[in-house]
């Protein structure tokens, strides 16, 4: 932790000469650190902004999200356990404001990757946010999720270099339990970001919603009115993410129009995904929808050309990327669920302060974001909402390149 710190407060300066006078050691015993207080209740409104996203004009909701006192609708998972999916409560998140933070604290985030525009988005928010608190942050990337002995020695790191708080967006979901559980037992708080660890001993957890996104799909080609035959390209197999994503679209389509002939598992790379589209174009003449990773979309747009069925077989992804951006504007891509999610790298910072203020979570320790499908002229135009996408919260801001120290 950095030595200079913000004056410290009455009750800030009783607490350190009681420990003094109990003759702590300078590491704090994870037993020691005060309870968190209850978390605040809920809000329907907040800043201008609805907790029913429905109820925001893309217009507000840009202004909301871009201002110094951000505020964005949420979704609080009631979820004792790792991993589990509770009862969901709709809310608007609003950070702690610079003012209300007393410690000169220092933050460190650890993130798989910052390879493609999802973790650049990721990585610009909690750049944004360390900033807008006026706190320190070192970021580290693993480069890849096949790095897990990387991200624990910057596990590690983090430790040693004095992170008064660590937010962790885990290359494995379990790999690395052992090391979170030692930081937590000495006393400093673990913020689980993004991907979710299964780890019970994490402080808070803003996490990317896989249910959401997969569910808020199939009530949207449910709804559609159309016949859809689908072969689904989610990526690798055995990813308990990935399922779920699946599971929850089936959810919301059964019994509906929407038939799913097949799933076609495979790696996220183009040519691995052009093969697969191929095959399966090929093993299913009467398909005539492709719903996958965003590689997936841009893989198809060359077999479908080529085979005369553009515009026949429609594409869909389950995340925005810049490219799945330019293909909906394009026509080269259907629809795209939109997580709104990039703003989780903000959430995880303010909730490790919180933790370290001693503050009260904004509506519970488990946050999520609420989904929603964008769909580009490929749809028809009483489909057509492209022009409703938050940017600022789907894509990465222009020109942002990988940043990993705040001062």
């Amino acid at each position: 932790m950095r030595t200079t710190r913000r004056p410290l407060t009455v009750a800030a300066i009783a607490a350190t000469v009681g420990l003094l006078l109990a003759g702590c050691t300078t590491e704090t015993d994870a037993a020691e650190r005060a309870e968190q207080p209850a978390p605040l209740a809920a809000v329907a409104e907040a800043n201008g902004i609805s907790a029913d996203p429905t109820q925001n004009s893309s217009e507000a909701l840009i202004a909301a999200v871009t201002a110094d006192d951000w505020a964005v609708p949420v979704e609080i998972i009631d979820c004792a356990e790792p991993g589990c999916d509770g009862e969901r409560t709709q809310s608007v998140y609003t950070p702690l404001s610079p003012d209300e933070i007393e410690g000169d604290w220092d933050l460190c985030a650890v993130l798989p990757h910052v390879k493609d525009p999802y973790w650049l988005g990721i990585n610009a928010n909690l750049v944004e946010e360390a900033e807008r608190a006026q706190v320190g942050l070192q970021v580290y990337e693993a480069g890849g999720y096949t790095e897990i002995g990387t991200q624990l020695d910057q596990l590690s790191n983090c430790v040693a270099n004095g992170a008064d708080a660590v937010v962790v967006s885990a290359v494995s979901n379990e790999a690395l339990n052992a090391t979170i559980d030692e930081i937590a037992a000495k006393g400093i708080p673990v913020i689980d970001a993004v991907n979710g660890v299964t780890s019970a001993n994490v402080d808070g957890r803003a996490l990317f919603d896989y249910c959401t996104l997969g569910g808020n799909l199939g009530r949207h080609l449910a709804e559609s009115g159309e016949t859809i035959k689908a072969v689904w390209f989610p990526g690798p197999a055995g990813v308990g993410s990935l399922e779920q994503l699946m599971s929850c679209f089936e959810a919301q389509t059964e019994g509906s129009n929407v038939e799913v002939l097949g799933v076609s598992y495979g790696d996220t790379g183009k040519d691995a995904q052009l093969s697969l589209v191929e095959n399966a174009l090929s093993a299913h003449p009467d398909m005539n929808y492709i719903i996958g990773s965003a590689t997936t979309v841009d893989a198809a747009v060359g077999p479908l050309t080529e085979r005369g069925l553009t515009g026949k077989v429609q594409t869909a992804s389950y995340y925005f990327t810049p490219e799945v951006y330019s293909l909906l504007e394009s026509g080269g891509a259907t629809c795209a669920s939109a997580g709104n999610d990039l703003i989780l790298g903000r959430i995880a910072v303010d909730m490790a302060l919180r933790v370290l203020e001693g503050q009260p979570f904004n509506g519970g320790n488990h946050v999520g974001m609420a989904a929603n499908v964008i769909c580009g002229p490929a749809a028809g135009d009483e489909m057509n909402n492209l022009d409703t996408l938050v940017k600022e919260l789907n894509l990465p801001p222009a020109g942002f390149k990988p940043t990993f120290s705040v001062k």
